[in-house]
C-alpha cells in the first residue's frame, strides 16, 4: 500500500495538529485506558482496540476519511467477550496510520522541527501508508539522528512530506528526540542562506555515508 507530517507554532510559524482533534487522540485514551474498546465512525467503520495485547482490528471503509474525520464524530463502547480480533494487527501500525492521515503534511503538537531525532526502527512499510520519500527519511533517522528541519534539507525534500513521516513515527514509538535543542532555532536561519553549492556539497556528503 502505497500513498505518493511536534510543531510549536510559535517556533516555526507553521501550522500544527493536535491528536485530540482526531482519531489519534481517541485511540491514545482507549490505549492508556487498558479496556478492550470499540471505536465507531457511523458513515466509516469501526476500530477494535485490545490494550494489553497491543492489537487492533480494523473494519474500515476509507482509511484516509476515517482518520481525518473530527473526533467528535466517534463513538465508544467497551467490547464484549465475543468482539475477538479476526484480523489481528500490533497496535502500533494503527498509531502509524491515524497520525499518518491526521497529519496532513502539519507536525504534532508537542514537537518541534528543531528537535534532535532518531528513529529506533524502521516501521512495515509494506503494510502501511507512506510517502515517495519514507524510505529515505527513515533510512536517514535510523542512521544519523539530526533535526527534522536539516533532515528535509539533506534529503531535498518538502517539509510538508518529513513532518508527515515523523508524525507518524513519533505516534507509532518509532520516533525518539534525541536532545530537545532551543539553540538550533537561532542557528536554522544562517544555515537557510546557505549557497546551493554548499547545499549540494551537503547532500552529496551524506549520500556517499548512507548510500542513499
Amino acid at each position: 500500500m502505497s500513498h505518493a507530517t511536534a510543531a510549536n507554532p510559535v517556533e516555526s510559524g507553521e501550522s500544527s495538529f493536535a491528536p485530540g482533534d482526531y482519531f489519534l487522540g481517541i485511540a491514545q485514551r482507549v490505549i492508556a485506558s487498558g479496556v478492550n474498546t470499540r471505536i465507531s465512525l457511523p458513515t466509516g467503520g469501526d476500530v477494535f482496540i485490545y490494550p494489553e495485547r497491543r492489537e487492533y482490528d480494523a473494519r474500515i471503509d476509507d482509511p484516509r476519511e476515517f482518520f481525518q474525520a473530527p473526533a467528535g464524530q466517534f463513538t465508544t463502547a467497551p467490547l464484549t467477550g465475543g468482539d475477538e480480533a479476526k484480523r489481528p494487527r500490533h497496535i502500533d501500525d494503527l498509531l502509524w496510520q491515524a497520525a499518518f492521515h491526521a497529519s496532513q503534511g502539519r507536525l504534532m503538537e508537542g514537537a518541534s522541527m528543531f528537535d534532535i531525532v532518531s528513529f529506533k526502527r524502521w516501521p512495515n512499510l509494506p503494510q502501511l501508508p507512506h510517502t515517495a520519500n519514507t524510505a529515505r527519511i527513515c533510512a536517514l533517522l535510523t542512521r544519523h539522528p539530526t533535526t527534522i528541519m536539516l533532515a528535509h534539507r539533506l534529503l531535498g525534500i518538502k517539509k510538508d512530506e518529513v513532518y508527515r513521516v515523523y508524525s507518524a513515527a513519533y505516534s507509532a514509538g518509532i520516533a525518539v528526540i534525541v536532545n530537545r535543542n532551543p539553540e538550533a532555532v537561532a542557528n536554522e536561519a544562517p544555515q537557510a542562506e546557505l549557497a546551493d553549492e554548499r547545499r549540494g556539497l551537503l547532500r552529496s556528503l551524506f549520500a556517499k555515508i548512507s548510500g542513499l
